[in-house]
């Protein structure tokens, strides 16, 4: 336990640990010091004297961002003098800052504008002549520098260099003169940088995707989560009138993102206002698209689908839609159209792959969280690339090594950017992943050392001291690695038995499944799989009579096919109706053209989609949904956190969300079973009773920060 110590601020005595800088003691009072360049994630450097207070027995003030308590010590900060000390900071400040806070984006929420208001000068006892630059300079296509606004707190090159380690801009000359820039011919292409703007406590630098968008008087704002990838990031909607996103911004949430956005989910805004949207039902007459009303599309569909039979139907819900919408999803092929043909994603899984996630999912194997990765000793990643696919975990890496002194063991067949930070990059064969997994465990288990999956013996025996010395573990293993795997039942075991040997000496494993998709993990979890009802209940009789007692009726128990066996049986005209929910199979990168080929041959396609996608312009019947930003549900994350959404703006024309377009359907259809929910707190509720993870929450219990499921062992 760390040593603390009290000391006393303002005469209030205060205990905190040995190391806590006096300006975070004082917040523990409540104690509110000003400042510019602190920043509570990033090292104090103590550049703008903002925060500048008395400290008895030294000759002259302090700055209270870098300085650390002492037993004793004896703090002043609300008298007079500090106070002077504040103006004359500001003061000096705004001498070359220019007073264009009316058509500054940072207008309305400026630490500079709130700081002057709260501690600084009513007038300025200085006339001179402000600097003039050329403005806006682009940093990048994401960001532009308005270099007149500058203070020159540092925080966004201290950010660059310290968290994601990409030192791309820096103070460019000294003094009087100095300001900020990228180095001459080399771009800004951190995958973080539109942390900087929020960073910036003056908008010096600015998002040109937001600059000159909206006032901060005139934005709503709505907590969500990030879409983009299984991380999950916390963050905001900012809307203008409840009409149009205007941009995201950062939510912190200590467990999952530290605070932080990547640039991809941080800048793709822009899809949610395009004007493309689909705002009304379309329904193919003499070969062409035409506009219909919800009641004729829906007939249409259910039409179409009652003529192939259950046998001949399939549906793909999506990895990008809420627990609701994927569970009243499967929910509704199961009972209404009388099918298990389900799944979420149309690529191939290996033979037994999803019996393996989901032994790993219920036996306790697959149970860690990202937190965990901070108290590592030894972090290890499976079989992704962290930087590209999910961004924010690329942090949590770099500040376990960088604060924690982690050591990194990195294996994936490719060039990976994170692999600069690894003491091990085990660069193994591509389709090799269970002989390397096998491998792996046999060095660390038994200190076998064989060449396996394309990596020599002598890597492995590297790789293996470094773990086998570690107490603490972290395992971040993708699921494809487990799913696509040829052996994923012995890959998974072979991950296996490196917890146990970890543990069998003393130390500590935990293994985080790196899903795919905002929410693939709820699509399983809410039993968007062939083989699988919801909660991981085998899809046999007597799961079926279990869900009886909640569905009203009994589900079929044949096992169904998977995506990639749906596309496979529809080119062959064994399907022939499918329902797509939230995705574009006609566009997959490496399966397009097999897919459009199969998709030509359905006797009927219906989509439900934001967007005319390739696939729905192939559909007999399209549907117009709403995207996330209209949509109140839940997404569980890659280490099993469910978090909600909430409706940041009116839904755009006549478009339906998912679960009201499926209740519709289902009423239309006739189908004896309920699905007269009215509340999506009402779905979650269901789910909460026939999938035990998340028994116990309800929807105001998962809050604002998220709830996550722990694995039964």
């Amino acid at each position: 336990m760390a040593e603390e110590i009290t000391l006393t601020i303002d005469g209030r005595q205060v205990t905190v640990p040995k190391g806590t800088l006096v300006i975070e003691a004082a917040k523990k009072l409540g104690i509110t010091i000003p400042v510019f360049c602190y920043h509570d994630k990033l090292a104090p450097v103590g550049a703008c004297r903002q925060c500048l207070v008395n400290i008895e027995g030294f000759p002259k003030p302090q700055v209270s961002c870098s300085t650390q308590v002492a037993e004793g010590m004896v703090v002043h900060v609300d008298t007079p003098e500090v106070r002077e000390m504040w103006r004359s900071v500001i003061e000096f400040l705004l001498i070359n800052h220019p007073l264009d806070c009316p058509v500054c984006d940072r207008g309305g929420e400026c630490p500079l504008q709130d700081n002057t208001f709260n501690y600084g000068p009513v007038d300025s006892r200085f006339e001179h002549e402000k600097r003039h630059y050329e403005k806006p300079v682009p940093l990048s296509s994401l960001i532009v520098l308005d270099r007149e606004r500058c203070i020159q707190c540092f925080r966004c090159v201290r950010f660059q260099n310290e968290v994601p380690d990409e030192p791309e801009i820096q103070m460019m000359n000294r003094g009087y003169g100095d300001y900020i820039d990228i180095f001459p011919g080399r771009p800004f292409e951190s995958n973080f940088s539109g942390n900087t703007i929020e960073l910036c406590p003056v908008g010096a630098l600015l998002s040109s995707v937001f600059r000159f968008r909206a006032r901060p008087w005139e934005i709503k704002k709505t907590e969500s989560i990030c879409p983009n990838c299984a991380v999950g990031c916390n963050m905001t909607i900012d809307a203008r009138n409840s009409r149009k996103v205007v941009r995201y911004l950062s939510r912190e949430n200590r467990d999952v993102d530290y605070g932080w956005l990547c640039d991809r989910g941080r800048f793709d805004s822009s899809v949610i206002n395009d004007p493309e949207r689909l705002t009304t039902p379309l329904v193919r007459k003499n070969g062409e698209l035409v506009e219909a009303s919800w009641e004729e599309a829906i007939k249409t569909a259910l039409d179409g689908f009652g003529t192939s039979g259950g046998k001949a139907s399939a549906g793909l819900g999506s990895a990008q839609r809420t627990n609701e919408q994927n569970y009243l999803f499967q929910r509704f092929m199961r009972l209404v159209v009388g099918t298990n043909n389900l799944d979420y994603c149309i690529e191939p899984r290996a033979e037994g792959g999803a019996d393996a996630l989901a032994s790993g999912l219920t036996s306790g194997l697959l149970g860690g969280s990202i937190r965990d990765i901070t108290d590592s000793d030894v972090i290890i990643a499976l079989g992704s690339d962290l930087t590209n696919e999910l961004p924010v975990l690329d942090l949590w890496v770099q500040r376990a090594i960088r604060q924690h002194g982690a050591r990194f063991v990195l294996a994936y067949p490719l060039k990976a950017p994170l692999a600069r930070h690894a003491s091990s990059f085990l660069r193994y064969s591509h389709g090799s992943e269970s002989e390397f997994a096998l491998g792996l465990a046999s060095a660390v288990k038994d200190g076998r050392f064989v060449d396996a999956g394309g990596i020599s013996s002598t890597d492995f025996e590297t790789a293996s001291k470094t773990i086998s010395d570690a107490k603490r573990v972290s395992i971040l293993v993708s699921q494809t690695m487990i799913e696509s795997a040829e052996r994923g039942s012995e890959t998974l075991g072979a991950i296996g038995l490196i917890v146990d040997s970890i543990k069998s000496r003393g130390g500590d494993a935990r293994v985080v499944l790196l899903t795919e998709g905002a929410n693939a993990q709820g699509a399983m979890d809410v039993g968007l799989l062939p083989g699988y009802y919801p909660g991981y209940h085998g899809i046999d009789q007597t799961s079926a009579e279990m869900l009886k007692d909640v569905w009203g009726r009994a589900p079929s128990h044949t096992p169904g096919l998977s995506g990639s066996e749906i596309i496979k049986a529809a080119g062959l005209g064994e399907i022939k109706s499918l329902w797509v929910m939230g995705q574009d199979p006609a566009a997959h990168l490496l399966l397009g053209d097999e897919v459009k080929s199969a998709l030509g041959r359905l006797d009927t396609l219906v989509v439900q989609d934001s967007f005319l996608t390739e696939t729905a312009k192939m559909a007999s019947v399209v549907l117009p949904s709403c995207t996330f930003a209209e949509t109140k549900g839940t997404l569980t994350n890659t280490e099993r956190r469910v978090q909600r959404i909430s409706p940041a703006i009116e839904r755009v024309g006549d478009c339906k969300a998912d679960t009201d377009i499926l209740m519709m359907a289902a009423f239309l259809s006739g189908t004896q079973a309920n699905f007269e929910f009215g509340r999506i707190e009402k779905i979650f509720e269901e789910i909460t009773r026939v999938v035990p993870a998340y028994s116990g929450m309800t929807f105001d219990l998962v809050g604002p920060k998220g709830r996550q499921w722990e694995v039964r062992v």
